[in-house]
Formats: C-alpha cells, structure tokens, sequence
C-alpha cells in the first residue's frame, strides 16, 4: 500500500507545487516522509520566481478590461488567491497528513501481507487515466470556450485571461487533490474492515486457529489503527479545510450569480442576441462546478460509510458469552467510535461536508435566486446587471 501512494503521490505534490499550493523545499526522502529543505538556494529561487508569475498574471488580468471590470472577476481572483493562501497558512497540517498516511501504512502492511487483504487504491496507470480525462475535458471546454468567443490574437494577455476565467484551473486542481487523498482514506477503512473479518466468527477461539490471547492483539491492534485513521481525518480538515472553505464558498456565490443571470436577466442573450447559443458554455460552466462540489462530497460520505461500518460489526456480537477481554476490547471500540463519531470532515468547522450540504446548496440557491429576482431594482441589482451588459459586450467584441 506504501508503494502505490508513493507512485501516485508525486503528480499530486507537482500540481500542489506548480500551482502554489505546497512549498517547493517540500520533497519525498528516501526513508518514505515528506521533508522540506531549508537550505536549498534552487527551492527558494522557485519559490519565489512562481509567486511572481502569479502575481504578474494576477495584474495583467486585472487591468486587461479597464475600466469595465465585472464582480465574476473580483470573485475568481479572491478565490484563485484564496485557496493558494489558505494552503500555505496550512502547510504544517498537509504534510503532516501526508506523513501520517505513510507512517499508518508501514503499520498495516504486515497485517495486510499476513491475512491476504486485497489493495484497494487506484494503481499510477488509473490514476494518470482520471488526470488525462481531466486534462482533456478541461482542453475540450477551453476550446469550446476560444469557439464561441473568438480572440483577434492569442499572446500573454489570452493566456492570462483563460487562466482565470471559466473554466477555472483552480477548480480542476482543488477536486483532484482533495479526491486523491479522500480516496486513499476511503481504502484504508475498508482495508481496516477487511480485517476485521479475518477475526474468527463470533469472537470465538478455534482450537488450531485461533487463541483469545491472538484474537485480543488483533482486536487491539484493529482499534489502535482504526484510532489513527480517525486522526488523519482531523489532520485532513486541518490542513484542507481552509482551502475547502474558500473552495465552496467562491463556487456557491459564482453559482448564485450566474445563474441569476441565466434564469432571469439573460444578459448574455442581450449582450448578443445573433449568438444565443454562447449560453451553453455559462450552463456547461455551471454544471461542471457543481459536479466538483460534488464529487468531494460523495467521496467524504463514503468515508463515514466506512468508518462506521465498524459500529455495526461490533454490536452484532453477543459479548455476554465472551471472554473477559475480549469483552473489554468490544467496549472500548465503541467508546473510541462514539468519541470520533461528531469529527467529521468540515470545511474548517464551518460546515460539514456531507451529504446533507447538498441540499442546503439547492436551497441557498433557489432562495439566493429567488431575493435577487425580488430584488430586481434594487440599485445595487440594477448596478450588477448594467456592470454585466457591458462587461459581456467588452469581452464579446474583444476589445482587450
């Protein structure tokens, strides 16, 4: 299991660096950890050479419209530099996370060559299938994009401009990473539950098999890991849930407005009505947003499947019949569950990513949609949907 989350881990920990997130002094050493490098001038001149470049593209696309400049790029950037930030603020957690996952592994690898329990992670070669399925949606939409929005040149300012707009790098980094590691936790519970099937039925001695002394250390053994896999997800919200936050939040707010736009004021059809169909890519943009959100949160409830699963196993036994210490392991593991039961994977504490935020973001929305359209000469409305016509207008006839 090592081996696989090393092999798949550098593609991530190359995204993290080239996009920001992760520091450059951060590499793998050969004993396994992730350390970083102080003393490395090369890092440090990375380092510093990608934040320019950020920065220098952050101010191109500031003022590549002016004067017209619309709240949707006020957002993308706020939320471009959000995540970046909110990673680097928590870097310490993110590697130790990374670590405790190497470090939980080396414990479970002799259980897992001992009892046979099967390797559930995704080998390199599925998962650079996903990365290449991403990369070429994300081409597809860009192209389907410089299609019905045509540039009179393609130079810095076009790169810039496709770097932050629809649809959005940030988003396609943020999902990938998040359900790289949701997934290798979601294989370590089950993992851990496949092991727990390898104790006798019933908890029972079998004269040859097992003993209670052997069938105590495993159960022991079960709930002392099954305790490090509910850490990692404390570690996991510390380190990701700031950029989680940030993630949700800037998505749930583009979503809001945009569909505002598309439901009731149409603006994109006014802005050009011979080109109506241009609407798509907003729909396609939209659509694709939500599918991210979404994939992190199904990832994350089937962790708390898992995890739970557990609960189940043991109130299935009869532990009146049992040995006494086995009988003191049954209850422990059940305090242990109840105490981890409430720490869940949350976006910073601010909300828990489950499957319930589902629905609480159809109904932010619909009710978002519904203010705004009550709203609809308000001034700051009006002022939103006149900033909008002329934005669209700006970036329709590529005045830029």
């Amino acid at each position: 299991m090592a081996t696989v989350f090393h092999t798949t881990l550098r593609p991530i920990l190359i995204l993290s660096k080239c996009i920001g997130l992760i520091d450059n002094a951060y590499t793998l050493e050969p004993n396994g950890l992730l350390v970083r490098k102080i003393d490395s001038t090369y890092n440090i001149f990375l380092e510093i050479a990608r934040m320019v470049v950020l920065l220098v593209f952050t101010h191109i696309y500031f003022h590549q419209l002016e004067p017209v400049f619309h709240l949707f790029q006020y957002i993308n950037i706020i939320k471009f530099w959000n995540i970046i930030i909110a990673a680097r603020v928590s870097t310490i957690w993110i590697i130790k996370f990374i670590n405790s996952i190497i470090e939980f592994d080396r414990k479970f690898t002799p259980f897992r060559t001992k009892f046979s329990i099967p390797q559930y992670s995704l080998k390199g070669k599925d998962w650079y299938k996903i990365y290449i399925s991403f990369i070429l949606y994300f081409i597809g939409l860009k192209i389907l994009q410089a299609y019905f929005f045509p540039m009179k040149t393609v130079n810095i300012i076009s790169f810039v401009f496709s770097l932050f707009t629809p649809p959005y790098v940030m988003d396609y980094v943020v999902t990938i990473i998040s359900c790289f590691f949701l997934q290798h936790l979601y294989v370590r519970f089950k993992s851990l539950n496949d092991l727990w099937k390898c104790l006798p039925p019933e908890l029972v001695a079998v004269p040859g098999q097992w003993t209670n002394i052997e069938i105590v250390v495993l159960m022991e053994n079960t709930r002392l890991m099954h305790t490090e896999l509910c850490e990692l997800l404390i570690k996991f919200t510390r380190g990701y849930g700031p950029l989680l936050l940030g993630f949700y939040t800037f998505s749930f707010i583009s979503m809001l407005i945009g569909e505002y736009m598309i439901i009731y004021d149409r603006t994109i059809f006014r802005a050009d009505p011979d080109n109506d169909y241009r609407i798509v890519i907003s729909i396609l943009v939209h659509i694709q947003i939500f599918t991210f959100m979404m994939f992190i949160i199904i990832f994350v409830s089937s962790i708390n499947e898992k995890r739970m699963k557990m609960m189940s196993y043991l109130r299935s036994y009869q532990i009146s019949n049992l040995h006494p210490d086995i009988k003191q392991q049954i209850k422990m593991f059940l305090q242990q569950i109840s105490a981890y039961k409430y720490d869940q994977i949350s976006a910073f504490g601010f909300f828990d990513i489950n499957l319930y935020l589902v629905l609480s973001i159809l109904v932010l929305l619909i009710t978002g949609i519904s203010t705004m359209i009550q709203m609809k000469d308000h001034p700051i409305i009006l002022h939103l949907n006149n900033q909008t016509k002329l934005f669209l207008k700006k970036v329709i006839k590529n005045k830029f």
